[in-house]
């Protein structure tokens, strides 16, 4: 849940910024702000109590200070006594957050500030609410929208089928059109939330997602399974390269992620363990043991089968994880049981040579 609210806020955070560079008129602005800043609240993205600074400029949100309250010179004593440095719900509507009562356009507060004059003008108008198809295609249409907004959108729509939102067929093909297409495929894949999408076509239909989910997902999880010649998918490629750049717990969760869908990729297994291997150098010896205890189980569990043809790697790994433990001469084992299934394998080689030299 963590993580999905990571994405979603950063999802927000594009379309703030997108809807500020764009060259709608500021109502358009206003109103579009808002609309995102109601779908967020639908997920308890925080900003309830820590609304980003372009909600205010747009003026979905606004903040006073307790003396501008309509209800302060009725309630002086209440309103001073406000504790301001935590997220307290207030008396009369708002909230308050740094000092301040933060309230929503449209709201109670809101209205009570346009009857007492506070408010006038635009502010003084409630916005429009966007039903939450239309609100994305004008998102996905404003003249400063960037590729990284629409892979975003792409990757988090779903969340609005699911959701129930009315289905507005006209609107989702629309969408469709603009989203399904090789460039934005490439940013989605990209993306570090793209891990929210399925892993295979049969994947999310077994998994019994909805109907409209698997049409729009359809395109996209067979472009990114899509093989070269040496028959690494888009995907995996994709986890190849970020092992190379360190990132190596975050290939270590998405290739969990996948071998859950296909258990039997030989590829994906080993680059699992590569980036075990890797990532347990930088944890606590607690957490490294368990690592170490994951590699030495998944090994031993697929030595024995008749699908993996690189025992080779999987013995030395197996090694490792082993050293890793302090276990000298089960790791020495598994090294020797490397050369076993090739007796030319450089690196149980040199881990041998390496041991010999520190025990001697």
């Amino acid at each position: 849940m963590e993580e999905k609210i990571e994405g979603l806020k950063y999802l927000l955070s594009l379309s703030y910024v997108a809807i500020e560079r764009s060259d709608e008129h500021e109502e358009v602005k206003r109103n579009l702000a808002f609309s995102v800043y109601s779908f967020g609240l639908l997920f308890e993205s925080g900003e309830m109590t820590a609304p980003d600074n372009l909600l205010i400029k747009n003026r979905a949100c606004y903040l006073i200070s307790p003396e501008m309250h309509p209800e302060y010179a009725a309630n002086k004593e209440y309103f001073d006594g406000l504790p301001m440095g935590e997220h307290t719900f207030v008396k009369g509507g708002g909230v308050t957050v740094d000092g301040k009562i933060k309230f929503d356009a449209g709201g109670y507060l809101w209205r009570k500030c346009v009857d007492s004059g506070l408010l006038s003008g635009m502010d003084a108008i409630e916005p429009t609410k966007y039903h939450l198809y239309e609100l994305v295609y004008r998102l996905l249409t404003l003249s400063s929208v960037t590729d990284e907004l629409k892979a975003m959108w792409y990757i988090f729509f779903p969340y609005i089928i699911e959701m129930g939102a009315p289905y507005e067929e006209e609107i989702y093909y629309k969408l469709r059109a603009i989203v399904l297409t090789e460039e934005n495929f490439k940013n989605v894949l990209e993306s570090k939330y793209s891990d929210r999408i399925y892993v295979t076509t049969k994947d999310m239909v077994l998994g019994g997602a909805n109907p409209v989910v698997i049409d729009w997902f359809l395109e996209y999880t067979e472009w990114k399974n899509v093989k070269n010649d040496k028959g690494i998918s888009r995907e995996l490629e994709k986890y190849q390269r970020l092992l190379v750049m360190g990132d190596y717990a975050y290939v270590v969760k998405g290739t969990e992620r996948m071998l859950d869908a296909m258990p039997d990729n030989e590829e994906l297994f080993l680059l699992n363990m590569t980036a075990k291997v890797s990532l347990a150098g930088s944890l606590d010896e607690k957490e490294r043991n368990v690592i170490f205890d994951e590699i030495i189980r998944d090994a031993q569990e697929a030595l024995p089968s008749p699908l993996k043809k690189k025992k080779n790697y999987i013995a030395y790994y197996l090694g490792l994880a082993f050293l890793g433990k302090k276990e000298i001469d089960k790791a020495e084992n598994s090294f020797k049981l490397s050369l076993t299934y090739d007796p030319k394998f450089e690196l149980a080689e040199m881990m041998l040579k390496g041991m010999d030299k520190v025990i001697k």
